[in-house]
């Protein structure tokens, strides 16, 4: 089966086109740029503005599913302006849906944000992303699932086990919640569905509610040494925790998040024991997934 993945070559999409070929898909590449990954240069790419209607219907051609990522957010540096992201957020979106429906895709991933709301432009745009995916949903019947990604920004490796606490998300999981999606829509499991991709801790809600004070010896429990890892690296614990039940996901998708904060020590704790040196430590560049 062949998948589409606008925006492949930015973060989230170059893990989610290794997802995708991991689980056997013939994957086409879309962006503006070519991704500069080794790994996906012999993947077949094509350059695709999403405001360019002509683009995206190239691109959507002979295609069995499609992964709409492209996009432009707040946090993106340098900056770009709210106009630049209303045209691709939500313009690019009207414009790949338009080319599913004349090439009759059945099956689309959305990228929506927990950002979804009325707070900037950006949030916005995602509002109206999801009514159009809804919209399309209703006029041609294609599976369309709208995943509501938490933050994936590449930051610093400590600070990013920090994140995940907060409203951070590995992009491995982000990629494996992607790639589920694409087969539970190829298989018609759903009409329309939206999921949250963030994670779940597997934390009692009293450790959630008090983290701080109740954190550090839940996490000794999980991880022996966690606490004397906290202390070491003056990781800085919240007071309470966001976390997620995501077993709707689990059962319509078949994917559940692997990647929190208890792996998240794990590695910190197999990294201390060979010496290795995170203060330069970037995530995801340089974290590798075996560890």
């Amino acid at each position: 089966m062949k998948v589409l993945v606008t925006g492949a070559s930015g973060n989230g999409g170059q893990a989610v086109c290794r997802a995708l070929l991991q689980a056997g898909y013939t994957v086409r590449m879309a962006d503006v740029f070519p991704s500069p990954a080794a790994d996906l240069a012999e993947v077949e790419f094509v350059r695709c503005d999403t405001r360019t209607a002509g683009d995206v219907r190239s691109a959507v051609k002979g295609m069995d599913a499609v992964v709409h990522l492209a996009a432009w957010h707040c946090a993106h540096n340098p900056p770009v302006s709210d106009e630049t992201i209303f045209a691709v957020n939500v313009d690019g979106t009207f414009n790949v849906l338009e080319a599913c429906r004349q090439e009759g895709i059945q099956a689309i991933v959305y990228a929506s944000s927990m950002a979804y709301g009325w707070g900037s432009v950006y949030s916005l745009s995602k509002v109206i992303g999801e009514d159009l995916c809804r919209t399309y949903h209703e006029i041609t019947g294609a599976s369309i699932a709208m995943l509501r990604y938490h933050e994936f920004i590449p930051r610093p490796y400590l600070e990013f086990g920090t994140r995940l606490l907060a409203n951070g998300v590995d992009r491995r999981d982000i990629a494996a919640a992607t790639a589920a999606s694409v087969k539970a829509a190829l298989n018609r499991e759903f009409g329309l569905f939206r999921t949250i991709v963030h994670t779940n801790h597997g934390m009692p809600e009293e450790v959630v509610n008090n983290f701080k004070e109740l954190g550090p010896d839940w996490c000794e429990r999980q991880v022996p040494g966690a606490r004397a890892l906290i202390e070491k690296y003056a990781i800085k614990l919240p007071g309470t925790v966001e976390q997620h039940d995501l077993s709707e996901a689990e059962q319509v998708l078949g994917w559940k998040p692997a990647i929190g904060f208890v792996e998240f020590l794990r590695d910190l704790k197999a990294r201390d024991e060979r010496g290795i040196d995170v203060a330069g430590l970037r995530v995801p560049s340089e974290l590798p997934d075996n560890l």
